[in-house]
């Protein structure tokens, strides 16, 4: 049995999963100025050592094998899994495939950022309004919102993203990667 993983595991000291973490969740993230994806940036952002570096920390993490993701399309029988509660009824549960980060509320598949990606399930605003929710909670649900069209919304969006991004990027960074972020939760179906 893989590794059971709480948000404890997963703290802001914890580099190596976030930067990944952010860099592989948003398939529609676009910066219109540069036309590169999110992943882009930030591998241009880290340099060519430090993206080795993660990459590498992500394969371990996520158990990656390039025979068996061949042969499964990227998804392991006993992926490494992140569980923590949202409120007394209900338990988010992340499973991390080496190709595909699988969402769960109560065990009930709700979305991913595979391949076939499935997010962008919920607003922003909801997000944005659990004023009491974990840092860490927020950056893992964020990849299941989408942003309203509106010039407010998506600035609002843009300033609360960069705000926590600012664990890791210097603050020039965490706008561009913001903004991106934000293009992507408003421009994808």
């Amino acid at each position: 049995m893989r590794e059971t993983l709480t948000l404890k595991a997963i703290e802001w000291s914890n580099q190596n999963f976030w930067i990944n973490f952010i860099a592989l969740s948003f398939p529609t993230a676009w910066d219109e100025t540069t036309d590169l994806s999110l992943s882009e940036i930030i591998e241009e952002t880290v340099g060519k050592e430090q993206k080795k570096l993660l990459l590498e920390w992500w394969d371990h993490f996520t158990h990656y094998d390039k025979e068996t993701f061949n042969e499964t399309d990227g998804y392991s029988d006993d992926p490494t899994t992140l569980v923590c509660p949202l409120t007394a009824t209900q338990t988010l549960k992340l499973e991390f495939h080496p190709g595909d980060i699988v969402y769960f509320i109560n065990d009930k598949q709700i979305a991913s950022t595979g391949p076939h990606f499935r997010i962008q399930i919920f607003p922003f605003t909801d997000l944005a309004a659990a004023t009491e929710i974990d840092s860490r909670i927020f950056l893992l649900l964020l990849p299941l919102t989408t942003v309203g069209t509106g010039e407010r919304e998506a600035k609002q969006a843009t300033t609360l993203i960069a705000k926590h991004l600012s664990q890791w990027f210097a603050p020039t960074a965490c706008k561009q990667f913001a903004t991106s972020i934000v293009y992507g939760l408003s421009n994808s179906d």
